[in-house]
């Protein structure tokens, strides 16, 4: 779980951001129980009903899901739906706007793949 939040976004957005990354690079798996809120409040210094908002944001999704008197748990296949709701999003909100720009600029399919093709190389690789 990372340790800092920035000044980016509301809390909130951070927190599930942060929980989200952690299903996402399967640091928390599917029926992992995720920090108690007080273990996130401590670790942020963040207010509880930040971190309950995000929490909660997590599980009205069905992300997560709470097992009473234990805490909130990841869901099985919570990482899948991640996957195709930041996909979906990836393409809504930032490929397609940025492909209309590479066609406002004059870049053709050619060299808008090649410009990818030589930044590639320096992502670091994941699996999938």
């Amino acid at each position: 779980m990372r340790t800092a939040l920035d000044g980016n976004s509301p809390i909130f957005q951070q927190v599930k951001a942060a929980i989200e990354e952690d299903i996402l690079n399967e640091t928390l798996t599917p029926d992992a129980q995720i920090p108690s809120n007080r273990q996130l409040v401590a670790l942020w210094e963040v207010n509880p009903m930040t971190v309950m908002k995000g929490v909660g944001l997590l599980a009205d999704e069905g992300i997560l899901y709470k097992k009473r008197g234990e805490g909130m748990f990841v869901a099985p296949g919570a990482q899948e739906r991640l996957r195709k709701r930041l996909g979906d999003s990836f393409r809504k909100e930032r490929l397609e706007p940025l492909v209309r720009l590479a066609a406002a600029l004059g870049i053709g399919l050619g060299e808008f793949h090649a410009m990818i093709d030589e930044i590639w190389p320096d992502v670091p690789a994941t699996e999938g």
